[in-house]
């Protein structure tokens, strides 16, 4: 008898990730402990810190938006973040509930060091896949995505992460 787990496209990307997850925290963590630092980077920190390179100063609630991260748990990973000397965190002051997170200089030279590093990472796991397929590849995730998704009712993307060519094809069927 044959193992059914392995023709599961569920069980596939579920072992892919957990695998890309792990193999890409050692890439941070070795690229910090290089550096001499006192922290590793994670890869759910990465996810908000690389937010904050391309707009500083978002509130809690839009990082867990874009992340698809609960409030709590993105709080939890920016007090951390906050503790290593990464980012810094501000109450606006007409509404106090809102806290907005900007990046510290600690966290700007962090960041540019691992761009190239993460660029290299991701050519490792594309190695062999040409320029077609790897478009391929992240349009069939994109779709994956889509399916599983609200998309198909007509009330949007959930995460608002998804090309708008993903989202009309979904919606048009």
């Amino acid at each position: 008898m044959s193992d059914p787990s392995a023709s599961s496209i569920g069980y596939w990307l579920f072992y892919t990730q957990r695998c890309v997850e792990y193999a890409f925290s050692e890439v941070l963590r070795r690229h910090c402990e290089e550096r001499g630092k006192p922290y590793a980077i994670t890869p759910a920190q990465w996810g908000l810190l690389i937010l904050l390179l391309e707009k500083d100063g978002l509130p809690i609630g839009t990082l867990s938006q874009k992340r698809g991260i609960d409030a709590p748990t993105v709080t939890g990973i920016v007090k951390r973040l906050e503790q290593s000397g990464l980012v810094e965190r501000s109450h606006n002051r007409a509404d106090r509930r809102v806290v907005k997170v900007y990046l510290t200089t600690e966290g700007r030279d962090i960041l540019q060091s691992l761009l190239a590093i993460v660029d290299g990472w991701n050519e490792t796991l594309l190695h062999g896949f040409s320029q077609p397929e790897r478009e391929k590849l992240l349009e069939q995730l994109q779709q994956i995505v889509a399916n599983i998704s609200d998309v198909g009712s007509g009330t949007g993307d959930r995460f608002g992460l998804l090309p708008e060519h993903i989202l009309h094809h979904h919606i048009d069927q």
